[in-house]
C-alpha cells in the first residue's frame, strides 16, 4: 500500500491555476449547448407555429382522468365553447348552441385519438380542471394542456399503427396518448389509444360517429346541417383538395 501511495505522490502534478483549462471547460460546454438550444428553439417554433394550409384541427380536452376529442363536422369548423357552459349530462366541452358550427362538430368522450397518414394535423388543447400534459411520446412531442389557455402544436403522422406493428412485430402495439403531468390520484391511467389509418378508412370511422348535440338543439341542429351544402368527404371539408 505504501508503494502504491509512494508512487502515486511522485507521479501527480500540482498547479494552482490554469486559465487556459477553464477556458477550455467553460467554451466548450457553452458553445454545446447553445448548439443545443438552437435546434430546441427551431423545433419549437416550428411545431407551435402555424399548421400547413390543410391540416386537419382536432380538439384536445384534459379532464379528471380522461381525454375529450372534439372533430369538425362537414363544415371544417369547430364551433365556439365556453367553460360556462360544460355540463357532463350534455354539454360535456361547453359548446355554445348559439354557434351553429357547432351544429355538426362530433365529440368523442373514453374513445380513440384518429388520425390520418401523412396529413398534418393541428392539436388544440385544454384542459377543463387541473393541469394535464399531451404527451405524444411515439411522435416524440409534448404539450401542456392548461385551463383556461388555448395551447396549439402540429405533427404529420407517417405511418399507418398497421404498419408500426409489422415494423415492431407487435401485433399489439398501439399509439399512445399520455397525461405527462401527474394530475391527481388516477393520473396512472389517464391515457387515449391513437389510431393513424388511411384517409377512406378514416372518412368510414368519421360515418359511424354521433354529433353530440344537447335535446333541445337537436332540431335546430339538424335543420342547419339539412341546408349545409354537401361535401364528398370530410377531408375537403376540412381544407383537402
Amino acid at each position: 500500500m505504501d508503494f502504491f501511495l509512494f508512487k502515486f505522490v511522485l507521479s501527480s502534478v500540482f498547479f494552482s491555476h490554469s486559465t487556459k483549462l477553464e477556458m477550455i471547460w467553460t467554451t466548450i460546454p457553452a458553445l454545446a449547448m447553445a448548439v443545443l438550444v438552437a435546434i430546441g428553439l427551431k423545433s419549437w417554433f416550428t411545431m407551435t407555429g402555424d399548421a400547413p394550409k390543410g391540416a386537419m384541427q382536432i380538439e384536445i380536452v384534459g379532464k379528471q382522468f380522461n381525454w375529450i376529442s372534439r372533430y369538425p363536422g362537414p363544415d371544417g369548423v369547430l364551433g365556439k365553447r365556453y367553460f360556462t357552459n360544460i355540463n357532463d349530462k350534455d354539454n360535456v366541452l361547453g359548446q355554445d348552441w348559439k354557434d351553429k358550427t357547432n351544429a355538426d362538430d362530433i365529440v368523442v368522450q373514453n374513445g380513440e385519438l384518429r388520425l390520418i397518414k401523412d396529413k398534418p394535423v393541428e392539436l388544440i388543447i385544454g384542459s377543463r380542471d387541473v393541469i394535464h400534459d399531451v404527451g405524444l411520446s411515439h411522435f416524440r412531442m409534448k404539450m401542456d394542456a392548461v385551463p383556461g389557455i388555448t395551447t396549439r402544436i402540429w405533427f404529420t403522422p407517417t405511418v399507418t399503427t398497421a404498419e408500426m406493428r409489422k415494423i415492431t412485430g407487435n401485433d399489439s402495439f398501439n399509439y399512445i396518448l399520455l397525461c405527462n403531468k401527474v394530475c391527481g390520484a388516477a393520473h396512472f391511467n389517464m391515457q387515449m389509444k391513437i389510431v393513424v389509418e388511411s384517409e377512406s378508412d378514416y372518412n368510414a370511422w368519421v360515418a359511424k360517429q354521433k354529433m353530440f348535440k344537447a335535446p333541445e338543439v337537436k332540431e335546430a341542429a339538424d335543420t342547419t346541417l339539412a341546408n349545409e351544402p354537401k361535401k364528398d368527404t370530410l377531408a375537403t371539408a376540412m381544407g383537402g383538395k
